[in-house]
């Protein structure tokens, strides 16, 4: 029994050895091949592309100019004249009140303003006759002019008109609802163009002036404008910068109140140099790249600058130099490589 086990242990180690070496003689192979053909390595040709830095947020976006309609008194809605979707002009009569509100004092401003109409003209005859003197009629003529006025003011009260030319974009009554003064009735926005507002870092603050280009996204509508104003002092409840956007809304697609990713494109190079983040590897003496040279790896140290998943090269490679992409696992400096594909 013991003679049958031992010629198993040794049958099993004569196999493991087997394997082992069968490995050795195989890692070696590969190596070999590596030092004899070079290692299989993609490559990308360094040419000028366009780099570009965004900074991203949200914000809502408004129209550019933008009001309520409320009411200047208290009451019951008589009339809703208008719906949303409705172009109105400025001064556009919207909503009507009853001429007999009793908060809107109608018929005492015009019975107020008959009297004195009645009474300025009375006066005028007797001042072509001589009857009054000039001062007379200009007293009279005082009361008339304060009359229409006030009765001017009760209509208007009575009447709520569109306070800027636009879009109804809102209408909170409706018939015979009854409100109280001040109440929002209605919001009017010239949407052709939009706004939005963005809270930016001490960090990007310098990254960021009037008259870059910035987008608004939203829904798969996107709206193209630029940065019309930068704070100059930090808020102090949010501690950060405020920065106000404007956009053009061709077809008026985009709607107000909507929230939208904002974008503002905050540094562009035309003819940058760019290695992508993974390519770039680093050590005590800074990043480097590997470039081939004569089939050969060569560690190249490289200054980075901005970066947005692609690093822009500032110095370090030139136009046309072969930076490894893929195979840098296995490259050293001194490497002999061999290209097995090129990329973009």
């Amino acid at each position: 029994m013991k003679s049958k086990l031992m010629i198993i242990a040794v049958i099993m180690t004569m196999l493991f050895m087997g394997c082992t070496k069968g490995e050795q003689t195989k890692s070696k192979n590969m190596e070999q091949i590596y030092l004899e053909a070079g290692i299989p390595v993609k490559v990308t040709e360094m040419q000028p592309l366009q780099f570009k830095l965004d900074l991203s947020y949200s914000a809502t976006l408004s129209g550019l100019r933008q009001s309520t309609a409320s009411a200047m008194v208290g009451g019951r809605i008589d009339k809703v004249l208008v719906k949303v979707g409705d172009y109105v002009e400025k001064d556009q009569v919207m909503f009507e009140f009853p001429e007999d509100a009793p908060s809107g004092q109608l018929p005492q401003a015009r019975a107020a303003f008959t009297l004195a109409e009645s009474t300025y003209h009375r006066m005028q005859n007797l001042y072509e006759k001589g009857g009054i003197s000039k001062q007379d009629l200009d007293s009279v003529q005082t009361q008339y002019e304060v009359a229409k006025a006030n009765l001017d003011i009760a209509l208007q009260m009575l009447k709520v008109r569109a306070p800027i030319s636009g879009y109804v974009i809102s209408v909170n009554v409706r018939e015979t609802d009854g409100v109280k003064a001040e109440t929002a009735l209605a919001v009017i926005a010239d949407t052709r163009k939009m706004k939005a507002k963005v809270w930016i870092t001490e960090k990007e603050i310098g990254l960021i002036k009037p008259g870059q280009i910035t987008q608004a996204i939203w829904n798969g509508i996107t709206l193209e404008g630029k940065v019309k104003d930068v704070d100059l002092a930090q808020d102090y409840a949010t501690r950060a910068f405020g920065v106000d956007l404007e956009f053009a809304n061709p077809g008026n697609l985009c709607k107000s109140g909507v929230i939208a990713d904002i974008y503002i494109l905050s540094y562009t190079n035309d003819h940058a140099l760019l290695v992508p983040r993974k390519n770039i590897s680093s050590d005590e003496k800074g990043s480097f790249v590997f470039v081939v040279e004569n089939n050969t790896a060569h560690k190249r140290y490289v200054q980075t600058g901005k970066e947005n998943g692609n690093f822009e090269i500032l110095s370090g490679l030139n136009n046309g130099d072969r930076v490894i992409t893929e195979g840098l696992n296995l490259v050293y400096d001194g490497a002999k490589v061999k290209i097995v594909a090129k990329g973009n």
